[in-house]
């Protein structure tokens, strides 16, 4: 058989006999490395020794790379099992997938539950059980076979029954005496597994199904090596520390009452500002790149959201009412809203796009183990936009989307490392897409073209497209490391097709067109934008976004008239300006405005007072003594005005 071996070069070719193993032709191709784990063949992951039949293409999968640490961790996942059935005689082990957030793995396990030296224990014979080194091998049997082989766990002989038809193989792992079913691929042996740590033990559903089982869920991580694992940890420290919930509470910005209401968060004035200034922010980039603001209502009768395939796609996550024989939806998405908005008048071509835009609170029903502060919550306001754009259109006006996105987050907000992800219809199975092969092919064209035009690079997901058309994700990376899925731009055929809505506009030949509709949200959800820069930040908030800009001080009784006139004038220029006029020490109040991030603190002393002047110090305790009020009022509106990150009248 003849195998192309990739490598960094290019392609080394070469024949071989049938039923060598994928190691043995990298070994002798000398492509294979320390590593190496596993293979690619023809695009599909497998283990190492697999044995290779057939014409193709291997390329090597390394241990530290993107498939590699899957790899890595989804066998961590297996050693944990075995780790639990070797200490606690009686456990099921149910299922133990790799997760993305965060970074790791878990098993569900029907068990007694776990304290902190159980987990101690099990983390120290999964180490005992790396160092034993177990070869990890694969074996196929057929469907009776395995059902026999794993009749002692109902866990297992339920997902054999779902997962292999009658007649069909499946695989198995076993390493030692510990045997798993499942497809891989995994590590060559125990002993690849360098950096792990078993993090937290909750409970989990069976299949996330509250009238199912509860199990003993026992996550983890796993890094190729401990260095790696010990920075994650130390991020995950760090995190803890940034914790918007945490902050949030220290800095009065929201409130959560789920007593009256779970997932559904209370802004203070203090948050309200934020989401206010933000706002107005995104208003003025609205305007800017061509939309025209819009508000629809919170709520549509259930016929609406029929037409929309909101009640058929979407039910069992919205809210209802019956209001005088009638069914009414809290909004889930807005963009239905924006269709009866477009429909209200006629459209030319020239006319074409048409762009609206709304911060619309959506509600969505969270199950309330998914909820997460201000990440995950169930009224979600979002700085929607859709434009509705002939299909010439769709490259230029995705690109426009596009620059937003980088004045937004590299321009404003200082965050240079952004990730794209193009996510494309699977070609293997085109039946369940709505709209023709041609504008799929037009549409995915345009929307590479546009990332590329801007020098962008990207990640195709392919087969990850919504039913109704392909879509940009845009992941944005934190002060300390970690991505966050926020911006998206969202193609659509399947709303203004003539089975929904039947939009139309009409073209240089006066015969009416489909438009393709373009949803787009820059933040994302404002209340997940609030809760990730307030992490990204720590609270510590550029001047322009902070709830409170400046606190005025006192050092004595005599100035407070003086420090009076101060605060007075700040407020009328418009600043967010508040004072401390108690009889705390001024170490005491610089103290409290540092603890709650308060950018500037002007002080007035003896000094300030007589000469009409003030002290400013910063939030880094830098001052700048005895100057005009008239200065820093045009400094503050000059770094205001500029959405600095940083604070500079001190500096």
């Amino acid at each position: 058989m003849l195998i192309k071996v990739q490598t960094r070069e290019g392609f080394i070719e070469r024949e071989f006999k049938n039923g060598t193993t994928g190691k043995e032709i990298l070994e002798q191709t000398g492509t294979l490395t320390s590593s190496t784990i596993a293979i690619k063949f023809n695009g599909t992951l497998t283990d190492l020794d697999r044995e290779i039949n057939e014409d193709g293409i291997i390329a090597p999968v390394l241990i530290n790379s993107e498939e590699g640490i899957h790899i890595l961790r989804h066998s961590a996942a297996h050693i944990l099992a075995q780790a639990v059935m070797e200490l606690y005689k009686g456990a099921l082990p149910a299922v133990g997938p790799v997760t993305d957030d965060p970074p790791g793995f878990f098993y569900d396990i029907q068990m007694d539950d776990l304290d902190d030296d159980g987990i101690r224990k099990i983390e120290e014979k999964m180490r005992e059980i790396v160092k034993r080194d177990y070869k990890i091998k694969r074996k196929e049997f057929e469907r009776k076979d395995l059902l026999k082989m794993f009749a002692w766990n109902k866990f297992k002989v339920q997902l054999i029954e779902e997962n292999v038809p009658p007649g069909q193989k499946s695989s198995v792992y076993e390493q030692g005496d510990f045997v798993d079913f499942c497809r891989g691929p995994h590590l060559p042996s125990t002993s690849y597994l360098k950096g792990f740590k078993l993090l937290s033990v909750s409970r989990a559903y069976w299949k996330g199904n509250e009238m199912n089982e509860s199990l003993v869920r026992i996550a983890g991580t796993a890094f190729p090596s401990e260095t790696e694992l010990k920075e994650y940890l130390a991020m995950v420290e760090e995190a803890k520390k940034r914790d918007h919930r945490k902050i949030g509470s220290e800095m009065d910005l929201f409130v959560m009452r789920p007593e009256y209401g779970p997932a559904f968060p209370l802004y203070t004035p203090k948050g309200t500002a934020i989401r206010n200034e933000l706002m107005n922010y995104m208003k003025q980039l609205n305007w800017k790149h061509g939309y025209e603001e819009v508000w629809t209502p919170h709520a549509f009768k259930t016929t609406l959201w029929e037409k929309s395939g909101h009640m058929s796609h979407y039910r069992d996550n919205m809210f209802l009412m019956d209001i005088e024989n009638e069914t009414y939806g809290m909004k889930p998405m807005n963009c239905p809203g924006h269709i009866l908005i477009f429909q209200r008048k006629a459209w030319s071509y020239r006319e074409m796009p048409a762009r609206f835009s709304e911060f619309g609170t959506v509600y969505r029903y969270e199950r309330s183990g998914v909820t997460s502060g201000l990440l995950r919550v169930r009224s979600i306001t979002q700085d929607d936009g859709h434009a509705f754009v002939r299909i010439d259109q769709i490259e230029e006006e995705v690109g426009n989307l596009l620059d937003m996105v980088n004045e937004v987050f590299v321009d404003t907000f200082k965050i240079r490392e952004l990730k794209f992800k193009l996510s494309t219809r699977d070609e293997n199975n085109t039946s369940k897409y709505t709209g023709s092969s041609e504008i799929w092919e037009k549409a995915t064209n345009s929307l590479k073209k546009s990332l590329e035009k801007r020098g962008l690079s990207y990640e195709i997901k392919e087969g990850e497209a919504a039913f109704y058309g392909p879509k940009i994700d845009v992941d944005v990376r934190d002060a300390i490391g970690r991505y966050w899925q926020l911006s998206t731009i969202q193609l659509d055929f399947f709303m203004p097709d003539s089975s929904h809505f039947d939009l139309k506009y009409i073209d240089e030949n006066n015969t009416p067109q489909q438009p393709v509709m373009i949803h787009r949200a820059i933040f994302g959800s404002l209340d997940r934008f609030i809760g990730v820069i307030t992490e990204h930040f720590a609270g510590s908030f550029p001047l322009w976004l902070s709830p409170i800009q400046v606190r005025i001080v006192n050092i004595s009784e005599k100035t407070r008239e003086y420090a009076q006139k101060v605060h007075l004038e700040l407020r009328e220029q418009g600043f967010r300006v508040d004072a401390d006029f108690s009889q705390d020490t001024i170490n005491k109040k610089i103290r409290n405005s540092h603890k709650e991030k308060i950018p500037y603190l002007v002080i007035i002393g003896d000094k300030e007072a007589s000469a009409n002047r003030i002290s400013v110090r910063d939030r880094k305790d830098r001052q700048k003594n005895l100057i005009e009020l008239g200065e820093f009022i045009k400094n503050v509106k000059e770094e205001v005005a500029s959405k600095n990150t940083e604070l500079n009248i001190c500096s």
